[in-house]
């Protein structure tokens, strides 16, 4: 067999949740003409078969192959320790297409609650009267649009994956859609131009949180709220890049981040999701800009 086709059995295999199988025809395949995709599919085997060692010596092939990789990159500093800022778009847009058409199906298997945790929060400052200008960061499929939609004057939304994008267009609940970066997406839009920012299960793929604050401070009307949720654990007294591949929030280091620019009014902890049997700890908070 070409390596070619043993990577095609390899996918085939990891799709079908055969990790084992997976390795050894990526094992194959890298054994006859390793390319950076062989090495990264033999690595994503080794991670599901529980050997991190294996899987950084593979990755670390893969990213000789493939040195822009933001997969690869991330990847390695999930199992290695690192702290990088937040994950490469390259990874966030590979796992969110990979995961686009069947998405909602998989939130559901985990007992997903980020839009639940943010509507509790909504619902002790406002009632839903269509009277409020909203963007959604990170809108998934929109999930979270969906809960907020009856809020909304106008709604937006904004995801890196084209694949989500799809999905959330299909809802049809958006005003407008945009794909790109959060952060180069707000850039664009006109300042105090929000009543409410919405963003469920969006900051765990972002470490540094500063410049988001920032963002919002600047997009948000006086009196307006963004809504977000991270996870907790153990994160320190900052953030933390787990062997999740997400990220983790003290709330200590949300608060500093706020500073002036943004006032804390709420917060709510609770179980957020739960994987392989084990509750993920999380937290929604309500951060508001002040009055003028």
């Amino acid at each position: 067999m070409t390596p070619m086709a043993w990577e095609l059995r390899g996918i085939q295999a990891h799709e079908a949740g055969r990790p084992g199988e997976a390795a050894a025809c990526f094992g194959q395949a890298v054994a006859t003409a390793g390319t950076a995709r062989s090495w990264l599919g033999l690595a994503l085997s080794q991670i599901d078969l529980g050997e991190p060692d294996s899987a950084i010596a593979s990755l670390r092939q893969a990213a000789a192959l493939a040195p822009q990789s933001g997969v690869v990159s991330h990847l390695l500093a999930m199992l290695t320790g690192e702290n990088p800022g937040r994950a490469p778009d390259g990874y966030v847009a590979w796992l969110f297409n990979t995961y686009a058409a069947g998405f909602d199906d998989h939130l559901a298997t985990l007992g997903y609650r980020g839009p639940d945790m943010l509507m509790a929060l909504a619902n002790r400052f406002c009632q839903p009267q269509h009277n409020l200008d909203i963007v959604d960061l990170g809108c998934g499929t929109g999930l979270c649009g969906l809960a907020f939609r009856d809020h909304a004057r106008q709604l937006d939304g904004i995801d890196l994956s084209s694949g989500m994008i799809e999905q959330a267009a299909r809802r049809g609940i958006y005003d407008h859609l945009h794909q790109g970066d959060i952060h180069a997406v707000l850039a664009a839009l006109p300042a105090a131009s929000a009543d409410l920012l919405l963003a469920a299960d969006t900051l765990i793929y972002i470490g540094d949180l500063d410049p988001l604050i920032g963002a919002a401070a600047r997009i948000l009307r006086p009196g307006g709220s963004f809504l977000f949720t991270v996870e907790t654990g153990a994160a320190g007294s900052g953030f933390r890049l787990g062997r999740s591949g997400r990220y983790t929030h003290a709330d200590g280091y949300i608060r500093e981040i706020a500073g002036g620019r943004l006032q804390v009014a709420d917060q709510e902890n609770g179980k957020i999701r739960v994987e392989a049997g084990v509750f993920t700890e999380g937290c929604a908070w309500r951060l508001v800009r002040p009055q003028a």
